[in-house]
């Protein structure tokens, strides 16, 4: 369990456990509450008498008799206070049945005077007066209505209810507090759980990817989760991949630069071992070991300019130039290589174009483009160069097609990569120059891409952002 668990863990915890707390002793006030509801219902029906009276008596003063009738009828379907109006004549509105005494107790306490919220005597417009009053315990009698009317229980009063009946046995409460405490536990375990394992699974797969297992992957580990964890570990399973792939081409690197050292030295081994044998072709010898050296030489240089491209740690700074004139000096210089191969090139575009750019990498990137192209270009070929600028987005669009035999179209997407050769083995270059040229154009946020001409030969296509 690590700390994270804990944290969820403890977190859950207390959050489930506060609110369980919170709820239960709201239901638990509610329940004490219900229950004195119950306990004093008369008092709070001798409470509300007085108010629904003094209603009953503003309704006949305004409304009539048949007024009071009306208010009297709603008043008894609801749970509310019984209100009786009885006439002169001892007669009821409602004609509901009161007994003799009860209504000789009513008047005699009016005629006492007697001070009692729920009695009055309001005249009418019938010409009567009535006399109204609610239920009170004083009057002898109850305001629950589901008791019958005093006549049914022989003009005697109902008995005395006890006002505090006592309640049946309840269950005490650190019972239900020690039931929402333990179920708040095991939800809040089960919750921290839950996202504490993929995490755990998830540090498991970077110990092993540091300890060399580049082929760990979590994906399947994870199961059938759907949320943001499971996404981090297809992040993981991509990282990984993405890993392993770049350390496989690290070796696979690594293995070509040591094939390519190991052919110039041995020539060179071999020059040395024959100058020795033969004193009198000791200049040969020399000459071809200078030319070896060269070579390595070289290959050192394009070596060190792709480790720094791949790094992203060239230090040339942006500045404005011509590239017009950029390319008049690229194009003249390959031309003087071009023409012991009797490959002529063709120039196509403005002379004059402007913008800031890292003019080395995009003189050494053109360069190594328009030198293949004149490599693989028959003898009597031309390579044609076509510039297009649009000005309005900012945007050189360089093409360089040669008439030479073309890639395959399975090769097409390698060509960039270092010392990939899609033809036998060119004793000019080391195949690390499309591969220069793709990194130079990408450190400026270009592009560069190759297809096969129709007619056939390649046509490689440089787009870069030109700021003004």
């Amino acid at each position: 369990m690590g700390r994270l668990f804990w944290k969820f863990f403890f977190a859950f915890w207390l959050a489930v456990l506060t609110a369980g707390i919170g709820v239960g002793t709201a239901v638990w006030v509610r329940h004490n509450s219900n229950l004195l509801s119950s306990a004093n219902e008369q008092d709070i029906i001798d409470s509300h008498a007085s108010a629904f009276v003094n209603a009953a008596a503003g309704i006949l003063t305004h409304g009539g008799v048949s007024g009071l009738r009306s208010f009297l009828d709603s008043v008894q379907e609801g749970p509310f206070p019984a209100v009786y109006a009885v006439n002169d004549a001892d007669q009821e509105i409602l004609e509901r049945s009161l007994s003799d005494s009860q209504l000789q107790q009513i008047r005699n306490l009016y005629l006492q005077q007697t001070a009692s919220p729920a009695l009055r005597m309001v005249s009418a417009d019938d010409g009567h007066r009535y006399l109204l009053f609610a239920p009170w315990t004083a009057h002898g009698l109850r305001g629950n209505r589901h008791q019958p009317p005093p006549d049914e229980l022989g003009g005697e009063p109902p008995p005395d209810i006890p006002r505090h009946p006592r309640p049946g046995r309840r269950p005490p409460p650190w019972l239900a507090i020690s039931a929402g405490t333990l179920a708040s536990l095991m939800f809040s375990a089960l919750l921290a759980w839950y996202f504490a394992k993929p995490i755990r699974k998830l540090r498991s797969a970077f110990a092993a990817l540091a300890g060399g297992a580049l082929d760990t992957r979590i994906g399947m580990a994870m199961g059938r989760r759907s949320d943001e964890l499971t996404e981090l570990g297809r992040d993981f399973d991509h990282m990984a991949q993405q890993i392993c792939a770049l350390v496989s081409a690290q070796r696979h690197l690594l293995h070509d630069v040591s094939h390519e050292l190991r052919s110039p030295l041995a020539r060179i081994q071999a020059a040395i071992g024959l100058a020795q044998q033969q004193p009198e072709k000791l200049a040969a010898s020399m000459e071809r070991i200078e030319r070896e050296t060269q070579r390595m030489n070289q290959l050192v240089g394009e070596l060190l300019m792709l480790s720094r491209l791949e790094a992203g740690v060239d230090a040339e700074k942006i500045s404005h130039i011509d590239i017009g004139d950029l390319l008049a000096d690229i194009i003249a210089d390959v031309q003087f290589e071009a023409e012991p191969l009797q490959v002529g090139i063709n120039y196509k575009g403005p002379n004059h174009i402007s913008g800031q750019c890292r003019s080395e990498l995009l003189h050494r990137a053109i360069e190594n483009v328009l030198r293949n192209a004149v490599q693989h270009c028959q003898a009597g070929g031309q390579v044609q160069t076509t510039v297009h600028f649009d000005a309005r987005q900012r945007r050189l669009r360089i093409g360089i097609d040669d008439d030479g035999p073309g890639v395959p179209e399975q090769h097409l997407a390698a060509i960039f990569q270092p010392f990939f050769r899609s033809t036998p083995r060119d004793k000019n270059g080391a195949g690390l120059g499309l591969a220069i040229a793709y990194r130079a154009i990408a450190a400026q946020g270009g592009d560069i891409q190759a297809r096969n001409r129709r007619g056939g030969g390649l046509r490689v296509i440089i787009e870069l952002p030109l700021p003004a």
